[in-house]
Formats: structure tokens, C-alpha cells, sequence
């Protein structure tokens, strides 16, 4: 099965919603864990942060909806390494699950950090590689 653009858009745009559904604030928090479950907001955090990645994926995908193919599928495959790096640094760093290294930063830390330095990394992809595919016929 090829990843195509349009996949991987649809189908971060469908985790990114469901995410934001999940633990969109406040009143949706309310509608799933109940006013005062502690517990289940804080699992319901801590779920959310692994899938935190997929807003700036959602927006780079649709960035490279509309150029080269090639840029597309470089800046792919740094994703398909990246992604699980993501996941295991907030696994075993977080200190909101038994089993982490019990440092002081939780998993939404991690999720905010790694995600702006995906974001960061991502752009520069895009804009150093765009120029240099798009020129090569």
C-alpha cells in the first residue's frame, strides 16, 4: 500500500480532531472524566500528548499537497523516524506514568518541545529542499 499526500492528510486531520475532541478543555474533559475524576483527566493528558504530533504533521502535509513529490516524500520519511522517537522519549521521560525516569518534566512538556522541534526541523525541509527539487528537471 503506497503512502499518498492525500493519506497522510486525511488521516492526521481525523487524529488531530479526534484529538482535540478528547481533550479539547475544560467542558469536553467534564463530558468524559466527569467535574472532579482527577484520575481520568490526567490519563486523558497523558494519551493526548502522544497524539499532540499529528497537528503539525496535519500541517505539513498540507503544505507539501502542493509541491514536488520528492519534497513530499523526504520530508516523509524524516517523519516515519521521527514519530517513534516522539513516542518513546515521552513514554519513558514522562513522570505521569509508573515506569518513566520520574524526572520533574511531564509528557505534555515533552509533547509541546518535540513537537515545535519537528515543526522547526519540518520547515526547514521544506523551504531548503523546495528550491533545489523544484530547479532540477
Amino acid at each position: 500500500m503506497k503512502v499518498t499526500k492525500k493519506k497522510v492528510f486525511f488521516i492526521s486531520l481525523a487524529i488531530t480532531v479526534a484529538n482535540f475532541l478528547l481533550i479539547g478543555g475544560n467542558k469536553t474533559l467534564d463530558f468524559w472524566c466527569g467535574e472532579n475524576n482527577y484520575d481520568c483527566r490526567s490519563n486523558l493528558y497523558y494519551f493526548g500528548s502522544y497524539f499532540l504530533i499529528f497537528l503539525p504533521i496535519l500541517l505539513f502535509s498540507a503544505i507539501t499537497y502542493f509541491i514536488k513529490e520528492e519534497v513530499f516524500r523526504t520530508w516523509l520519511k524524516f517523519t516515519y523516524w521521527y514519530f517513534p522517537i516522539y513516542i518513546l522519549i515521552i513514554f519513558f521521560l514522562s513522570d505521569s506514568r509508573p515506569g518513566g525516569l520520574g524526572l520533574v518534566l511531564n509528557s505534555g512538556f515533552f509533547a509541546v518541545s518535540l513537537s515545535g522541534l519537528y515543526v522547526i526541523i519540518s520547515f526547514l525541509m521544506v523551504i531548503l529542499l523546495f528550491p533545489l527539487k523544484a530547479s532540477k528537471k
